[in-house]
């Protein structure tokens, strides 16, 4: 089942739907309070950082877990750890060669595609026992995409990450809102990276919540940026906040002729292909995605699409590094 953020969730005022939906909103959140009170945290033997978010999708934690993955692995052997959302294999996945061979979206899902570009990447539903296996391996550490949520696992360093554009959306729950959990979740974080520009109202809601909580911010740079200028595209996504792409495009002076928006981590079929081609042809332009939609797209047909290969900055990265640094 595919999913698209509603628009709703980022209206600053409450909208019909918002107030219709908020009494199961009320309902999510005393599930949360219940799996709170019951969750047994279990500690490991090895470093685990968990790179993850309580706004759905568009944060850019998986940019921020490869930045974090380049500081550790300086030192250390690291293992990334997902879920790998959206495929169909539900089999343990371990990914040990960086581009794995013969690998596809639909058996592993995007996201670890995406990691798998930097290093080695273990998919599992079971993170416990996934966590427990990548230490059976070897490795020295791990960096978990996603799992803030999941308190039975007892991080040394929880990152939480969210973009200053959306920030909290309509501040409401799911599925009235966008957020996973209550913003007083803050609270068990040990860092924030901030996706755009300082923003001084973010920080101080967030220092209010936990005064100890380092802001880290995260600048999104085209790498190929030579390689798109003087054309024009129609660009696609389908990711969990594609207006972030479409910015970055316009942002650039990347010249869109179209946008067009798919679910989030959608797998593209033979008609989407003949659909967007016949736009790039109608339009006499090309296609473009980002790199995440990218790994979804059918070998035959990589060739002929464009994508945005973005590498993250981030500032106060030195602060970060040394709390790295002080758990081995």
């Amino acid at each position: 089942m595919y999913f698209m953020k509603p628009k709703f969730w980022d209206k600053k005022k409450q909208s019909f739907l918002s107030i219709l939906l908020y009494p199961l909103s009320i309902i999510y959140y005393f599930i949360i309070l219940i799996k709170k009170k019951t969750a047994v945290g279990h500690k490991f033997n090895i470093p685990i950082i968990c790179v993850g978010n309580i706004y759905i999708g568009g944060t850019g934690k998986t940019s921020a877990a490869i930045e974090i993955f380049k500081i550790l692995s300086r030192y250390k052997k690291v293992c990334f750890l997902t879920k790998g959302y959206g495929r169909k294999n539900k089999e343990n996945v371990h990914l040990n060669k960086l581009n794995y061979p013969n690998q596809n979206s639909v058996n592993t899902g995007d996201e670890p595609l995406l990691l798998n570009k930097f290093g080695h990447v273990y998919i599992a539903d079971d993170r416990s026992q996934a966590i427990n296996n990548i230490i059976k391996l070897g490795y020295d550490a791990v960096i978990m995409d996603d799992g803030f949520q999941d308190l039975s696992i007892l991080k040394n360093i929880n990152i939480l990450c969210f973009d200053s554009k959306n920030w909290l959306g309509n501040k409401n729950l799911i599925p009235s809102g966008p957020l996973r959990e209550p913003v007083s979740s803050v609270q068990r974080a040990n860092f924030i990276i901030i996706k755009g520009k300082k923003n001084e109202k973010i920080e101080e809601t967030l220092k209010k919540i936990n005064n100890n909580v380092h802001i880290i911010y995260a600048e999104n740079k085209i790498e190929n940026i030579d390689a798109l200028k003087n054309r024009n595209f129609i660009a696609f996504s389908g990711i969990g906040n594609p207006d972030s792409f479409f910015d970055i495009l316009l942002e650039n002076n990347i010249k869109i002729r179209k946008q067009i928006t798919y679910p989030d981590h959608f797998q593209f079929t033979e008609e989407n292909y003949k659909t967007l081609f016949n736009e790039a042809k109608n339009n006499v332009c090309d296609l473009i995605t980002t790199e995440k939609d990218y790994v979804r797209i059918d070998n035959k047909y990589k060739q002929n699409i464009y994508y945005t290969k973005l590498n993250t900055l981030l500032s106060n990265k030195e602060l970060l590094e040394k709390e790295i640094k002080l758990l081995f």
